[in-house]
């Protein structure tokens, strides 16, 4: 049984209530309350124009005219002028529009049919019966004249259709005493604003816009009249012209089947005017509905080709769109109820099933060009992994299909969100599917062979995002190293940088371990073993600490302390304390006492000895006497920190790059390097690293495919 939807049965009722007009049944019909129910949004500003265009076209195929159909429309524009800053004109905005055509006019039957609403004198040509109330969505008034030939007479009718008065008296008409001509006029007078800012500015796209609503009356010639645009400063475009030279050249159709219903698709390659790549669903020759097509085939991104560049435009046309349109054209009723679907027979066929069958044609229409946007853009996802984010090597390999879910052109920035994007996925992913497996097991739904398959897959998984997170800590750290290289060059005025910009790459200031995250603190920059402790102080008074029983207000620069004095009631042994201390690069005043760094590291030891330190319960920790210090000075060798050095009686290292000793009566090692040396060493203990994740791919080819 065949199924009827909403605006068939509401067609279905108009017809009854004429009929019963013989019962002598009055009905009145608000106009105002009609426009209310109809929705317009403004993105669909044309389609009043389009209906008027068509509405010209199917007037044309009913007329007794002979000569060829002609339809005129004139795009009439504001009369203010806009003039830019530099004295040059900007074109007017569009804000009334003229539709002549010679066709069949307002006679009695047409006239009464406008008259009525839900007419069904053009349901054979898909009309609702509605298209006219459009016109009043968008435009203050529509003004008519139409000169036709009734049973051997001819006449001319004129009014007014507007909110206001609807339509004028039915004395509009009189005998033509005039030329015998067939011509109707219709005026869409000035448009609502709110739609007339969504309009074209220029010409050709006005035209292009009006060639695809209608593309399917250009593709058979013998249903399209002659069809001219006219600018109201005289410029003329004929539509048939253009697309005979735009669309008709490369225009390819498929067939296909969804659900037992049969569609057709037009393939078009639209060289100018088009601004993307877009599939039109059409019902009754017109379009309905158009759908970017870039949010469903990612490769399709900006114009497609070299020379001659074009956008995809994609026209689908089915019996089954035709029945399903709305009343007034703007969507579609793909679904119906449930009960529906319980009582009729027919299959819904839903829009995205449609558009996924569509898709398959369009990627085979356009599968030479995808393949090469595609191959481009794999080779830029590549490089960019390789010399940017080598940590999402390991998801492109376990997902390729990633590839696939990104847009082509894609810039930089963007592309990293969306690998990151794929990256949470993936965890996400894998973090269902452990529930998933451990469900099963609790469940003994596993065999064997099943469980060591599934297993492996999931470990697999595992390793590659442990793999990422290592890769992505790796590169942190040859960016921090970058980043303090960077720091410790001169600048223009040949200065350097303050010793307080090196000391908050390697830790910032004014914080302790209780404030920081462990991946703010790149204290491996000068030893690994400095990484892992319980309390760090970041140039904080040492009388501030709660480790140490201290009065001083001198800052150590960064102080560490290997146990947890002050969490910790239980543990009587200290096993090191740490002291760093920056000196700004270039510096060559170390032979003072108070710019000593190797006196300020020592007085900091002996300060903190006589002081001692403090258990959690703020009681003396005790004897520290045993307790190492570990003392780092980070300056540049210039010859007064070199004289320091010398005479802490300090051993220079092999490389001479640095110097390193122990002082005996502070029970104190003390080490001096160098920021030349500080930099080499952590490169030199990480290029292992560095050389796996940041070395290029080694991609075999064959026969053209990428291995």
């Amino acid at each position: 049984m065949q199924k009827k939807l909403f605006s068939q049965r509401l067609i279905e009722y108009n017809v009854h209530i004429n009929s019963e007009r013989r019962m002598d049944m009055s009905f009145r019909f608000n106009l105002n309350g009609q426009l209310q129910a109809f929705s317009l949004p403004p993105y669909k500003a044309l389609w009043p124009l389009f209906e008027t265009v068509v509405n010209a076209i199917q007037s044309i195929e009913d007329s007794e005219n002979k000569e060829c159909g002609k339809v005129f429309i004139k795009a009439e524009r504001d009369s203010v002028q806009q003039i830019n800053i530099d004295g040059t004109a900007t074109n007017a905005p569009f804000v009334s529009f003229v539709v002549k055509d010679n066709g069949a006019g307002f006679g009695k039957d047409n006239y009464d049919s406008f008259c009525e609403a839900y007419s069904t004198l053009k349901l054979k040509k898909g009309c609702k019966g509605i298209g006219r109330f459009l016109w009043l969505k968008a435009f203050e008034n529509v003004h008519i004249v139409s000169s036709y030939k009734e049973k051997g007479t001819w006449f001319i009718r004129e009014f007014d259709f507007n909110m206001k008065r609807e339509i004028d008296p039915e004395d509009n008409v009189k005998e033509n005493l005039g030329e015998h001509i067939w011509n109707t006029e219709v005026r869409l007078e000035n448009c609502i604003e709110k739609y007339q800012r969504k309009f074209p500015v220029t010409m050709d796209i006005l035209a292009k816009k009006i060639i695809e609503h209608c593309f399917l009356y250009f593709l058979s010639a013998s249903k399209c009249p002659q069809i001219i645009l006219m600018d109201s400063n005289g410029t003329e475009l004929n539509l048939n012209s253009m697309f005979e030279e735009t669309f008709k050249d490369n225009l390819h159709c498929d067939e296909l089947n969804i659900k037992n219903e049969t569609f057709r698709l037009y393939h078009i390659q639209m060289r100018e005017g088009a601004i993307k790549h877009e599939l039109h669903l059409c019902a009754n020759s017109r379009e309905v509905k158009s759908i970017n097509l870039s949010k469903d085939i990612p490769n399709l991104q900006g114009k497609i080709g070299e020379e001659q560049t074009f956008y995809y435009q994609g026209y689908v046309i089915s019996k089954y769109l035709d029945d399903r349109v709305t009343l007034n054209r703007t969507s579609f009723e793909f679904e119906g109820s449930d009960e529906d679907q319980t009582l009729f027979d027919d299959v819904y066929i839903k829009e995205d099933e449609i558009i996924e069958a569509c898709k398959e044609y369009v990627e085979g229409y356009l599968h030479d060009d995808l393949v090469e946007i595609n191959t481009r853009k794999r080779e830029q996802i590549d490089e960019y992994v390789t010399k940017v984010k080598p940590q999402y090597r390991y998801l492109l390999k376990c997902r390729p299909e990633v590839y696939d879910s990104i847009s082509s052109n894609v810039k930089d920035e963007a592309l990293d969100i969306e690998l990151h994007k794929a990256s949470q996925k993936w965890e996400l992913d894998i973090a269902e599917q452990s529930k998933v497996i451990e469900g099963k097991i609790k469940r003994g739904e596993f065999t064997e062979n099943d469980f060591n398959k599934i297993f492996n897959e999931y470990c697999g998984a595992i390793t590659g995002i442990s793999k990422a997170s290592l890769a992505e800590y790796v590169i942190r750290r040859k960016s921090m190293l970058d980043l303090l290289e960077k720091a410790l060059e001169s600048k223009e005025d040949g200065k350097y940088f303050s010793e307080a910009t090196i000391h908050s790459i390697i830790c910032p200031m004014q914080y302790t371990s209780d404030d920081l995250f462990f991946e703010e603190m790149n204290l491996w920059i000068i030893d690994d073993r400095l990484s892992y402790h319980t309390y760090l102080a970041s140039d904080k008074k040492m009388k501030s600490l709660p480790t140490i029983n201290v009065s001083s207000d001198d800052r150590m620069d960064i102080a560490i302390f290997d146990q947890a004095m002050s969490f910790s009631a239980e543990n009587d042994v200290l096993n090191s304390i740490s002291i760093i201390e920056f000196k700004k690069a270039g510096r060559n005043d170390m032979q003072k006492d108070d710019t000593n760094p190797i006196n300020q590291v020592l007085r900091y030891v002996k300060e903190i000895r006589d002081g001692n330190v403090k258990k959690g319960n703020g009681r003396p920790f005790g004897n520290v006497s045993n307790t190492a210090f570990f003392c780092y000075v980070i300056a540049d060798l210039t010859e007064t920190m070199k004289l320091a050095a010398e005479n802490a009686s300090l051993i220079s290292t092999a490389d001479g790059e640095g110097y390193f000793g122990y002082n005996a009566s502070r029970n104190a090692y003390i080490e001096v390097i160098s920021y030349d040396k500080l930099i080499k060493d952590a490169k030199q203990r990480n290029n292992i690293l560095f050389d796996k994740l940041f070395r290029p791919n080694v991609r075999k080819t064959l026969n053209g495919r990428l291995l």
